[in-house]
């Protein structure tokens, strides 16, 4: 993988590992989100959103060259995510659009106007309209073969948190054009990730945070973990990885590995330093890394631990990769949200540009950093009987 020798280059003072800052500015710039991809199968491309100067559009990165390109002209006058992020203006739906990295095309919604652009050719099309009264709410995901766009529209005005009648999930098929609803659930939902073609991570209804299995092909919802014996408190935020789901338990700050089939799980403490916490993005599930707040009290500064190893006690070799590195603004734009991207050699977060005082994508080199030691599937139980969180550390 090539990466322009353009980029900027950061050393961070406390832990001596390089980043490179890929996009600059004004504004904030930020990638689709971190559940789903946001770089192009081949890895040439990054497609992010640029919300500066009263507008969020998204927009490419040829990363071998450095080129930024625009990528949408969308006009929606109000494309703020309630209650999760702040206003950007007008333009494209703020952080509900997904990369098909298997036909190359971003889908994102003008208002209630769907459309796909290739990413390469910068060919846009309309897709489908959602029904009058209807708006899209949650952040959304393609299935594996790229057939599936998958989004979840709600009553207009509805919110999180607060009564919501009949929020829908549903399809649109690549192949036929054809729109089919899934399922409906009485909560404003805001994420949607596919574990299989056919299976789909819904997080999280509003009467408690918590995981959702929905069979996409006959709309059957199955609630994850909550019911399981000897669970205690309920997941955030968790991620499809070849070897299951990858969540966190902020209620008794574990962290943990679940199959949705199975019903087996696997739960370790976090480590004492760590407060408010986003569980990183490594599609293979193999190394385990964490954003976290520095201080209980504020989200304006925060650090990315990694797991080296887990011990059979439960205690844990946590590295402090980035040390103390703010953030500005509010919301979701605040927020790293690292994955792991570019032949396992980078960590990509959202971090901040004091020079502007904007937050934009950097990439952190982690070539080093093996794969977390003493986490496997063969840990997993149906029971949770194997999970290491009654420890001293908590």
């Amino acid at each position: 993988m090539k990466l322009w020798k353009g980029y900027r280059e950061l050393v961070l003072p406390k832990t001596g590992r390089l980043a490179l800052q890929l996009t600059e500015g004004e504004g904030f710039t930020y990638p689709l989100y971190f559940y789903i991809p946001s770089i192009t199968r081949d890895e040439r491309l990054l497609v992010y959103h640029r919300a500066a100067q009263g507008e969020v559009q998204l927009w490419r990165l040829e990363l071998a060259t450095g080129e930024n390109c625009q990528l949408t002209h969308a006009t929606w006058p109000d494309t703020q995510w309630r209650p999760w992020c702040t206003d950007a203006g007008r333009g494209v739906l703020d952080h509900r659009s997904v990369l098909n990295v298997v036909r190359d095309e971003a889908i994102y919604f003008d208002g209630p106007e769907v459309r796909a652009v290739n990413v390469f050719t910068l060919e846009d099309r309309h897709l489908f309209s959602l029904p009058p009264g209807r708006e899209a709410y949650g952040q959304n995901c393609c299935t594996p073969s790229g057939r599936f766009f998958v989004y979840i529209h709600v009553p207009e005005g509805s919110m999180w948190g607060k009564p919501c009648h009949r929020a829908a999930l549903e399809s649109y098929d690549f192949e036929t054009g054809k729109v089919e609803r899934i399922c409906t659930v009485d909560s404003a939902i805001f994420h949607v990730t596919a574990y299989d073609e056919d299976h789909l991570i819904v997080t999280h209804p509003a009467d408690h945070p918590g995981m959702l299995l929905v069979d996409r092909r006959t709309g059957s919802i199955c609630l994850l973990r909550d019911n399981d014996p000897g669970a205690r408190g309920h997941p955030i935020h968790c991620h499809v990885t070849t070897q299951g789901i990858t969540y966190e338990v902020p209620d008794i700050h574990a962290a943990g590995l679940y199959d949705p089939f199975t019903r087996a799980r696997f739960e370790f403490p976090l480590a004492r330093e760590m407060h408010y916490v986003h569980t990183g993005r490594d599609p293979e599930g193999k190394l385990w890394f964490f954003e976290s707040s520095t201080s209980p009290e504020r989200f304006d500064h925060h650090r990315i631990y990694y797991l080296r190893r887990l011990n059979e006690d439960g205690s844990g070799e946590w590295i402090d990769l980035t040390g103390d590195w703010p953030t500005f603004g509010a919301g979701q734009k605040a927020h790293f949200h690292p994955q792991l991207v570019l032949d396992r050699k980078w960590i990509m977060l959202t971090a901040g540009d004091e020079r502007t005082g904007g937050n934009h994508i950097f990439l952190l080199d982690i070539s080093d950093l093996p794969p977390t030691e003493g986490i496997s599937r063969e840990l997993l139980h149906p029971a949770g009987a194997n999970d290491r969180v009654d420890v001293k550390l908590l």
